[in-house]
């Protein structure tokens, strides 16, 4: 499944950078839309491995360490990137980016309780999810609860440095319950996946909160998503069992899964909309899964390039502040493409760097006894 996930995560740089060379099939699936199926991927994932390998005493503790072991180094490498190129902009034009603006105009006036919050959320990850569901007054500088954070005049996400990450702190809340949750019987999964939708659907309808950031930030309406993948998790190994994955009819459903998320911006827009577009490809995923898995699970090439979604999801943003910053025209007129360049190579950069020595380590023996 790595190209998929490497497809799902240009989507999002295509969301925040604009489309390379403003072709409109660089949006691929839109942000949203990736998100949620990356939140499918990782129910898969983590049935995956908390049913075949973090069993028995001691799993649930060494089970998060390496979730965090595997998340947090490359977000800090980022963070700290991030913070060093604002400097040096700042040192080299005068010119600030958009978080450190922010920081500069309001940091010192903020109470200490709400700048310290910030700061902990820039640099742990977990709550930066909450944080879109808050604003900051611009004269009393004290940050307050919204329903809508794009109806007001400074929400609290501006002050991230990197704000996509906030769908990293909806993962890590799935982490903490994933293993009292993804080891019950098909009948609860199910249960609990309809309660996720009808509280989706009760806001939606019973409160008209029907936008982002409840549309896709929201934990608990997100819980049917990962939850599905962990469903599909369970299929995957029914089907198995059975001897039914068979290769063509596998090869069948990556053709589908990579065919649906590359040419999803070229729908109709009346195949988008709901009830089609989204609900139908959520719906979907969890059907393809099993076989997409059973295709690609065995192919090293498949993986390394799927370890290239998570730092490519981390730097885009960034380069999009830096880029916005140093005001040269040429790089605003095509920051699209330059976005998505510059991202594949720093992500790879990250991998090789950072990402494969930790992986070494996180599989190390010892590590995982600890």
């Amino acid at each position: 499944m790595g190209l998929l996930r490497l497809l799902l995560a240009l989507a999002v740089v295509a969301a925040h950078a604009g489309p390379a060379f403003d072709r409109i099939e660089w949006f691929l699936t839109g942000g949203p839309l990736a998100v949620q199926i990356f939140y499918v991927i990782s129910g898969f994932y983590m049935a995956l491995v908390l049913n075949e390998k973090y069993v028995g005493e001691g799993s649930y503790l060494r089970f998060l360490r390496a979730r965090l072991w595997r998340l947090l180094p490359v977000f800090w490498v980022v963070l700290a990137a991030t913070l060093v190129a604002a400097f040096a902009i700042h040192a080299a034009s005068g010119r600030d980016i958009a978080p450190m603006a922010r920081w500069r105009d309001h940091g010192a006036a903020m109470p200490w309780s709400h700048w310290l919050g910030l700061l902990l959320v820039n640099g742990t990850i977990v709550g930066q999810d909450l944080v879109s569901f808050l604003a900051l007054d611009p004269t009393r500088h004290e940050l307050f609860f919204t329903a809508d954070f794009q109806n007001t005049a400074l929400p609290a996400w501006r002050f991230l440095f990197v704000p996509q990450a906030w769908t990293v702190g909806v993962e890590l809340m799935f982490y903490a319950v994933a293993p009292w949750l993804v080891r019950r019987r098909s009948s609860v999964l199910l249960t609990l996946i309809a309660a996720s939708l009808l509280l989706r659907v009760g806001l939606m309808h019973g409160f008209r909160l029907g936008h982002d950031p409840w549309t896709y930030r929201f934990f608990p309406t997100e819980l049917a998503l990962f939850l599905a993948g962990a469903w599909a998790f369970r299929c995957h190994g029914f089907l198995e069992r059975r001897n039914l994955l068979r290769p063509p009819v596998c090869a069948i459903a990556v053709a589908i899964a990579i065919a649906a998320v590359s040419t999803y911006a070229l729908w109709p827009p009346a195949a988008r909309r709901a009830p089609y577009g989204l609900p139908l490809l959520l719906a979907a995923v969890p059907l393809l899964l099993p076989f997409v898995f059973a295709s690609t699970r065995r192919l090293a090439f498949d993986r390394e390039i799927g370890e290239l979604s998570y730092p490519v999801y981390l730097v885009h943003y960034p380069l999009v502040f830096c880029l916005g910053a140093l005001g040269v025209p040429w790089l605003d007129e095509h920051q699209g493409e330059v976005v998505l360049a510059a991202s594949v190579v720093l992500a790879w950069l990250l991998w090789r760097l950072v990402g494969r020595p930790l992986e070494a380590g996180r599989q190390n023996r010892s590590f995982q006894r600890g």
